[in-house]
C-alpha cells in the first residue's frame, strides 16, 4: 500500500485530540487505464474537555464526506480534471462553520477549534490546503522541502525578518497559531497545486511530530527507510512517531504518509 496515516497521544497529553484520515479510490477508466485518487487529512483540535477532539474530528469527517460524495454523485473524469483547490478551500470553509456553529450553541465548547491539512493526489497532480500550523513535506531525489507555510505568530515574525527561521522553534509564542477552522465566523484556507512524480514522498503531520522531529531528521528516516528491502510506510510512520515521544512526547502526534 502507498499510503498510511497514524496518530498517538504523545507522552504527556491525557487524550488525543488530533484526528487522521486517508483513503483511496482506485478504478478503470473507460480506456483501460487505471486511475486512483488518494485523500490524506491532518487535524490538531484545540479547546477545553473533548472539544479539541471533536473540533478535528469534525473537520476531518465534514471533509471527507464532501469528497466521497463528490467521487460517487459526479462524473469521475470531471472530478480528476477539475483544479481542485476552490473545492478543498470550500469544504474547509463548510467544515469551519460547522465547528463555530457548534462552539456558539455549547458554551463548554466555546474557543474549539481545529487546525487542518488536506493532500489530494490525482493524475501526476498534488493539490494541498491547509489552516493553521499542520504541514505537508514532501521529499524528492535526496531533498525534503516543505510545501505549506504555518499560519502563526512566529511565522509572520520571520516573514517580517524579525527573527530568523532557526530562532522559531526555542521562541516562547512558537505555538501561537493565526489560523484555525472553527475560532470564527470566516476563515480563508491557502491552497496550492503542482506536479508529484515518482518516487516522491509525502509527509504530512501534526506539530507534535513537526515541532519535535526536525526536518533533516524526517529526511533521514524517509531515505532510510525507502532503502530498506521489504521496508512499507507502516514502519515509517511508527518510527516517526517513535522519534517524536522520544523528543519529549508532549504534544499529541499525527502523520499521513504517501508514495507516488
Amino acid at each position: 500500500m502507498n499510503f498510511f496515516s497514524m496518530s498517538d497521544k504523545g507522552m504527556v497529553r491525557p487524550n488525543n485530540e488530533d484526528f487522521t484520515e486517508s483513503f483511496q479510490w482506485r478504478w478503470c477508466s473507460c480506456t483501460g487505464v487505471q486511475e486512483s485518487f488518494t485523500a490524506l487529512i491532518v487535524a490538531d483540535g484545540m479547546g477545553g474537555a473533548a472539544a479539541g477532539e471533536l473540533a478535528s474530528s469534525l473537520a476531518v469527517k465534514t471533509v471527507k464526506d464532501k469528497l466521497q460524495a463528490s467521487l460517487l454523485s459526479e462524473n469521475v473524469e470531471t472530478v480528476l480534471a477539475a483544479d481542485l483547490r476552490e473545492t478543498l478551500s470550500g469544504y474547509c470553509k463548510e467544515a469551519n462553520e460547522a465547528i463555530f456553529s457548534k462552539a456558539q450553541a455549547n458554551p463548554d465548547m466555546e474557543g474549539m477549534g481545529t487546525t487542518i491539512v488536506i493532500a489530494i493526489v490525482s493524475r501526476d497532480m498534488l493539490t494541498l490546503c491547509h489552516v493553521g500550523d499542520s504541514r505537508c513535506y514532501m521529499h524528492r531525489e535526496g531533498r525534503l522541502k516543505r510545501l505549506t507555510r504555518d499560519h502563526s505568530l512566529v511565522q509572520e515574525m520571520i516573514d517580517a525578518g524579525k527573527i530568523a527561521p532557526d530562532q522559531a522553534e526555542k521562541h516562547p509564542n512558537k505555538n501561537v497559531i493565526t489560523r484555525a477552522l472553527g475560532v470564527a465566523a470566516t476563515v480563508e484556507p491557502e491552497c496550492s497545486r503542482l506536479p508529484i512524480f515518482t518516487g516522491d514522498v509525502l509527509v504530512l503531520g501534526s506539530d507534535g511530530l513537526c515541532g519535535f522531529v526536525d526536518e533533516r531528521t524526517i529526511k533521514d528516516m524517509v531515505e532510510k527507510q525507502a532503502s530498506q528491502p521489504n521496508s512499507n510506510l507502516k514502519q515509517l510512520a511508527q518510527h516517526l512517531i517513535e522519534c517524536a515521544n522520544m523528543n519529549g512526547g508532549a504534544d499529541n502526534i499525527s502523520v499521513c504518509l504517501y508514495r507516488h
